[in-house]
């Protein structure tokens, strides 16, 4: 028996995970090349890189990727491995290059992979041969996806299609980026994601965000539909139910998605919902009043509030004037990162139609404060006094993601 069996044998459902869990160095590699390497990754917003020869890095665990526009305006994704003898070659995160020159030997690449020199090489050497390898990479509505698989990864088409409608009236696609955060969190990745998996803890930990959405929607929708007991839920999608039914008078998705038992079982854990914020709050301000000009289709404010989730590593959040990205990144085992990125109609002006605080106020404190949740959670588990403790019934979403997780961990 593995040893992942054998830590799986002492999993008691309703409780968390055995301490081996965050701090095994075999655990984590199983975990990046079964789970994290297969899944499709939303990583930026083509808004990052609008002209030939412009470029990012995607940094995660150990794999770094160079997202370049080419010439031709499409954008690629290379492994930042030079095909020489294996170095990086895009050390600085962003820039731009009309070639990507290697700083060891001085191969060079163009922007569509291409080798285009390499000095002194044998007479029956191809360049041809010797690109950049690709990664496997999708745009859909402005938002850039790789996965990190060496073999062909799921259909993106058949990835995507749950959540197209309510992706498409939000139109990501029309947007720019108007600010970036990265909260460099010391824990392992999956304290990262139970963490958002919940909203048990956000009364005590989240006062800015709780003062913007009613309490009902906190306790009942916070971390989705299903994490809150069955009578409260469904009273608080009783109350909501008019604003729904106007939604669908106007032609505004509101349907929810909950991934379904042949999703789960193919391991994927996508997830839609669209509610109202509350409390007559317009936007996720501080004050709930709008923070840019209208995005996507929206012809007027309506105070709602859409929850996309591609799977635990990538969702987005939409309210009528502006989109946050949510980017979970495993680094090592007891380092991980989160990344925000704020988005906006793309004809808005900073100063006259938003104001980057007020923008971006409510998801900063609160990512702020799970980053020191999240790190004090890390460093009591390491304690070897700890033991799995009894979740609440406001978590039974960890409990989900833990089946999710053994599922991902059990395909070949």
């Amino acid at each position: 028996m593995t040893f992942f069996n054998q830590l799986k044998e002492r999993y008691e459902e309703g409780k968390t995970l055995p301490q081996e869990f965050y701090t095994d160095e075999e655990i984590f590699s199983d975990e990046m090349k079964k789970i994290y390497f297969k899944q499709w990754l939303m990583v930026d917003h083509v808004s990052r890189i609008p002209n030939p020869g412009d470029y990012f890095l995607f940094n995660a665990e150990k794999e770094s990727i160079i997202l370049i526009r080419g010439r031709d305006s499409q954008v690629r994704a290379f492994y930042n491995v030079c095909s020489h003898r294996g170095s990086r070659i895009c050390l600085e995160e962003e820039g731009t290059k009309k070639l990507l020159v290697c700083p060891y030997h001085a191969w060079s690449f163009s922007a569509e992979g291409e080798l285009k020199s390499a000095r002194y090489m044998p007479d029956d050497f191809k360049m041809e041969d010797w690109g950049l390898k690709p990664c496997h990479i999708n745009i859909y509505q402005g938002l850039i996806f790789i996965n990190l698989s060496m073999d062909e990864p799921m259909d993106f088409n058949e990835f995507i299609a749950p959540l197209t409608e309510l992706v498409n009236f939000h139109n990501p696609e029309k947007a720019k980026i108007a600010a970036r955060r990265k909260y460099p969190t010391k824990a392992n990745f999956k304290l990262v994601l139970e963490n958002f998996q919940e909203c048990y803890h956000c009364g005590p930990a989240h006062p800015e965000l709780c003062s913007v959405h009613e309490k009902d929607w906190v306790f009942t929708m916070g971390a989705g539909l299903g994490t809150a007991p069955e009578k409260e839920t469904q009273e608080y999608l009783k109350k909501i139910q008019p604003w729904i039914e106007d939604c669908k008078t106007r032609g505004i998705p509101s349907k929810t998605y909950l991934e379904t038992k042949e999703g789960l079982s193919k391991g994927l854990n996508r997830y839609v919902d669209r509610t109202p914020i509350g409390n007559g709050n317009l936007s996720q301000t501080k004050d709930g009043k709008p923070a840019s000009k209208l995005m996507g289709q929206f012809k007027e404010f309506d105070g709602g509030l859409s929850q996309v989730s591609f799977n635990p590593f990538s969702c987005c959040y939409f309210t009528n004037d502006f989109g946050v990205m949510f980017i979970f990144k495993p680094l090592s085992i007891l380092q991980s990162e989160v990344e925000l990125i704020w988005l906006v109609n793309e004809e808005a002006e900073e100063g006259k139609d938003f104001n980057e605080e007020n923008l971006t106020h409510i998801w900063d404190v609160t990512t702020a404060h799970d980053t020191t949740i999240i790190e004090n959670n890390q460093n009591g588990l390491l304690s070897h006094s700890f033991s799995p403790g009894v979740l609440s019934q406001n978590e039974s979403a960890v409990t989900y993601f833990y089946d999710w997780y053994f599922t991902n961990m059990r395909l070949p």
